[in-house]
């Protein structure tokens, strides 16, 4: 996930960022796997012991509730790396489904501490506490006090998922290598440039997963059986077009955007498109995705429908097809 810096602030060789917006969910029990399965849009059943994929869990309309990196800690034990303030309520989401499942729910946050890595040396970085680093997108290795998850395809970043009791210790071979971002924009920054939503309170439940693109990044399996929300989300891939999407664009230097806020076109009151999330990673321009339509952007989207700043149109690394 390494990202563009300002020209006077060099990228360094190695970069430890704590991820404290992220949490973990841990679902456990017998029944673990197929409870989650069909509660997630994603097909559980298919994750091997080295394999993790992305998947969101949705409401009965097919809105996206929280999105999440899923991985099998054990053959009955899940864990799913999701925002930090929507974990709660993801939480008495997913207990109200499952009463009749032999299955446990807890918010796993505390045995963890979730940090990127981010750099040209990371296997010089990690040195022998890991086996390998994992070589392909949402794949990972693991010794017993930490997971090296790749959640993208960028060959130059791992999250770090290391047990509380076992943190120290890495914690400071890895502070002696690397400098440490003391907050997450560099990180998310290289998220939003690899055009990845994620879900915060702001934004959850308001969106289909083809408005966020999820359905072009893997986070959606339409051949899987049912969950909540699937009708409607098939439909519109069957059936329909999606004519709202993600894409990513730029707002001039002193601009500020947050996750949720409206973008209008010149003189229209109506909102035109909807921020999903925005990071600011140099002086120069605010990044953010924007759920929004075709028309929107061919005519230009605004801070404000009378006197706001205008949004530049960037470039994703993939494909969007508006409907």
């Amino acid at each position: 996930m390494t990202d563009h810096q300002s020209p006077d602030c060099p990228q360094p060789k190695l970069l430890l960022t704590p991820l404290v917006s992220e949490a973990l969910l841990e679902v456990s029990g017998p029944d673990a796997v197929s409870f989650l399965h069909n509660q997630a849009s994603c097909d559980i059943r298919q994750l091997a012991s080295d394999k993790a994929c992305y998947g969101t869990l949705c409401n009965p309309q097919g809105r996206v509730l929280a999105d999440f990196v899923a991985l099998a800690a054990a053959p009955d034990t899940l864990l799913l790396r999701l925002r930090g303030e929507i974990l709660e309520r993801t939480l008495d989401n997913l207990r109200r489904f499952a009463v009749f499942s032999k299955v446990q729910l807890r918010n796993a946050s505390d045995d963890w501490q979730l940090l990127g890595l981010q750099g040209r040396v990371l296997s010089d970085a990690l040195g022998g506490r890991l086996p390998e680093l994992p070589s392909a997108p949402l794949t990972w290795t693991h010794t017993a006090d930490a997971i090296a998850l790749r959640s993208t395809d960028d060959t130059e970043a791992v999250e770090l998922w290391v047990r509380s009791s076992a943190a120290s210790d890495l914690l400071s071979s890895l502070r002696a290598q690397s400098a440490l971002q003391a907050d997450e924009t560099v990180w998310q920054a290289a998220t939003l440039r690899r055009g990845v939503a994620r879900l915060s309170a702001a934004t959850s439940g308001e969106f289909l997963p083809q408005q966020l693109n999820y359905d072009l990044i893997g986070h959606i399996n339409f051949r899987k059986g049912c969950y909540p929300g699937q009708e409607v989300i098939a439909r519109m891939h069957y059936k329909g077009k999606a004519k709202r999407r993600m894409l990513l664009m730029a707002a001039p230097a002193g601009t500020t955007l947050h996750a949720g806020d409206s973008l209008f076109r010149a003189g229209q009151a109506q909102a035109a498109g909807t921020v999903i999330n925005a990071a600011l990673p140099d002086r120069d321009a605010q990044l953010a995705l924007v759920s929004t339509t075709e028309a929107a952007v061919e005519e230009g989207l605004l801070t404000d429908a009378k006197n706001g700043t205008a949004l530049e149109l960037l470039q994703l690394p993939y494909a969007v097809p508006f409907g």
